[in-house]
């Protein structure tokens, strides 16, 4: 992985619990649909981003120290 890539998808990663919340909050207030699943499927993609990020980031660090 490139480290543009990964300074995207680092930052992608870092946002997407801020916009779960963000449209569970509005779910609430103006009634829109599946607030919690949205919400619960946006969390699951950032622990599935943080995850591949973090094996990405541990195997560039045993490649550079060889």
């Amino acid at each position: 992985m490139s480290n543009k890539v990964y300074d995207v998808l680092s930052k992608v990663q870092r946002w997407l619990p801020a916009l779960g919340v963000f449209y569970l909050t509005l779910a609430q207030i103006w009634g829109l649909p599946f607030g919690d699943q949205v919400n619960e499927t946006i969390v699951a993609v950032a622990v599935l981003l943080a995850t591949t990020l973090e094996i990405s980031s541990v195997a560039y660090h045993k490649k550079k120290e060889e």
